[in-house]
């Protein structure tokens, strides 16, 4: 056991849960032991508080740090909140018209508010998207109610947005990340199998990296003592910015080649034997 108390940072899909969202037992048990020896784990992840299944959070994390560092919470206890700017989300929205880009959503602590064509993905996927524990968490746009001189980004209150187009849009990903840049930061969202060109806007300045040198801070811990522990491009930021970061060995985008270790396939018990790698169990 160690009495170096770290502060440890786990993004959800693809590192503590697979695609069936399902978590290995090697790692829940991973979890329970580190919290054990005194570390504190917060789940880091892109997803919205209300996007989060019950039996994630219910593992008895310390914290959570979601919207992609947007916002960070302690049990009931809000650390800090971050909104995306109301002109950018309008902005956002007619540079989504403009290029014919249909589906989309954007998240935060009320929900996910989403697009009549991102709603017809969820059907064709046989997501339950209006049933279930999300159920009261999904509003469709196009039944939100703007008032009169108002517009939809002064109406909604979100932290981030993502989207992913057709097949052959008229857009790259790298121009609408230029196209955009005034009011976000774009990043390789986790669509890659729906479609490859797919992005995730978060607000600029805000991100898993920042979120993670925050957190450190407010509860007093060095960022030499914090770890990330991701497998995508959505967690360069908060692998840039821990003391300590671990690529899963499923890592895509890259990510392998400026995080300090890889572990195995979170099939192979990924995040447990990172755990044991850095002592941490």
């Amino acid at each position: 056991m160690t009495t170096n108390s770290k502060l440890v940072f786990i993004d959800i899909d693809g590192t503590l849960a697979d695609e069936n969202h399902v978590v290995p037992e090697s790692a829940e048990i991973a979890c329970k032991q580190a919290q054990a020896n005194g570390h504190k784990l917060f789940i880091c992840t892109g997803r919205s508080v209300p996007k989060i299944e019950r039996s994630i959070l219910d593992l008895g994390f310390d914290g959570v740090v979601s919207v992609a560092g947007a916002q960070a919470n302690i049990g009931d206890r809000l650390l800090f909140q971050h909104l995306v700017p109301p002109e950018a989300v309008d902005a956002a929205m007619a540079y989504f018209a403009k290029h014919h880009i249909e589906s989309y959503q954007w998240q935060g602590a009320d929900g996910m508010y989403i697009s009549e064509g991102y709603r017809q993905h969820l059907e064709s996927k046989g997501k339950t998207w209006n049933r279930g524990e999300f159920a009261r968490f999904w509003h469709l746009l196009d039944e939100i109610d703007v008032p009169a001189g108002s517009t939809l980004g002064h109406t909604i209150h979100v932290s981030k947005g993502s989207y992913f187009t057709a097949p052959n849009p008229d857009v790259t990903f790298e121009q609408t990340q230029r196209d955009l840049a005034p009011w976000f930061e774009l990043v390789h969202g986790s669509y890659d199998k729906i479609s490859p060109n797919n992005g995730e806007l978060l607000i600029n300045g805000i991100d898993k990296g920042t979120a993670v040198r925050d957190v450190a801070s407010l509860l007093g811990y060095s960022v030499a003592d914090t770890i990330a522990i991701g497998d995508s491009d959505n967690d360069t930021a908060m692998l840039k910015a821990a003391g300590t970061s671990v690529a899963m060995g499923n890592a895509i985008h890259g990510i392998q080649a400026f995080c300090d270790i890889t572990t195995t396939d979170l099939h192979d018990n990924g995040l447990a034997n990172a755990f044991k790698t850095l002592g941490l169990v």
